[in-house]
């Protein structure tokens, strides 16, 4: 494969404007992990056992206590290429009439090339988006012979910290979310030393609570002794009374894989998160083959300070020749805090 630089868009050009492509706004996880660029293709994972330790007190002239240390481990773990093609059918049509025409006026060839490149952005940026939920929601990233890969990358979330409901929420009548919450951020809080500073549900989980009785009677909402529907403002207040964390997003994007619409995060999901302040972890974005290829290439600016994220070219292969709009990255999510994470099963 050699990189196609006659094309009418520049490689470097084309790079600047798919770093650019807006952000699709109902693919919000980055808020959880946020995009961090990495000049490296790979990423260390640290693995740190943090525990509240304290100090003694000692008689006059006594021996100091000499304290444990917490246990920090480290692994070394490439990251995954992540790319997106399109043949250029429309290009190439585009081309040969420019060509039997011999026009001058190469903006219907630039369209086609950006339109393509802005598509392609969007793929792996969703795939990345897919990849987040995947993490979040059993704190492990695992690919299972997606493009030829085989791999999991097992961050270490606490066992105590996958939970279930006692009762299903989706059983109105008798679970107690408020019971549930409290225990769970009780847990979190032995693990960490602070609570939750949200939840991330489902708008089926949102509508669990808004019917559940247990959540009515917490809001005394009683009209001639029955128990009526709660608003979400109501079920935010709920919660906020008993001191528990509150709903931060409702989520509940879809993206399509191999022609199936597949959810992002599972319904049936609530993901606690740590408070702002406490890391949790990020999505790591690092240096692809391809834009080292461009660094080292005396047809491209590229700086090496410039190569980690997404990069765009058009390529040509051959014989028998063939062009088409190329997107490639190197990246995934990565929990540096496992323990802040806590994922809850809820129906």
């Amino acid at each position: 494969m050699v990189v196609f630089y006659e094309a009418p868009v520049n490689p470097d050009d084309l790079t600047m404007f798919t770093r650019n492509v807006p952000l699709l706004q109902n693919y919000v996880l980055s808020q959880i992990l946020p995009d961090r660029l990495i000049n490296d293709n790979r990423v260390d994972i640290g693995n740190l056992t943090r525990r509240g330790r304290t100090a003694r007190f000692r008689v006059f002239d006594g021996p100091i206590h000499v304290s444990a240390r917490d246990s920090y481990s480290v692994s070394n773990i490439a990251l995954p290429p992540l790319s997106d093609s399109l043949a250029m059918g429309e290009y190439e049509r585009l081309q040969l009439q420019f060509a039997r025409t011999q026009g001058t006026n190469q903006r219907a060839l630039v369209d086609a090339i950006y339109d393509d490149a802005t598509i392609l952005t969007q793929n792996v940026r969703r795939r990345m988006e897919l990849a987040r939920g995947d993490v979040l929601v059993d704190g492990k990233f695992t690919l299972q012979g997606e493009g030829g890969l085989w791999m999991e990358a097992d961050y270490g979330v606490p066992a105590n910290h996958l939970v279930t409901a006692t009762t299903p929420w989706s059983t109105t009548a008798t679970s107690d979310p408020i019971l549930d919450i409290t225990n769970w951020g009780n847990t979190y809080n032995d693990t960490n030393g602070f609570y939750p500073g949200g939840m991330w549900v489902s708008r089926q989980t949102v509508n669990q609570l808004l019917r559940n009785t247990n959540m009515r009677t917490a809001y005394s909402t009683t009209i001639n002794g029955t128990s009526t529907l709660l608003r979400r403002d109501q079920v935010d207040a709920a919660l906020d009374s008993y001191g528990l964390p509150p709903i931060v997003g409702v989520y509940d994007s879809s993206v399509d894989v191999d022609g199936v619409s597949t959810r992002v995060l599972p319904a049936n999901k609530v993901i606690f998160v740590p408070p702002q302040g406490q890391a949790l972890g990020y999505t790591a974005w690092g240096i692809s083959a391809t834009a080292l290829e461009l660094v080292g290439s005396n047809q491209s600016e590229l700086s090496f300070a410039d190569a980690p994220g997404i990069v765009g070219i058009v390529v040509k292969e051959g014989p028998p020749f063939r062009q088409y709009t190329f997107v490639d990255a190197v990246g995934m999510p990565v929990l540096e805090n496992p323990q802040a994470l806590m994922v809850a099963t809820v129906a």
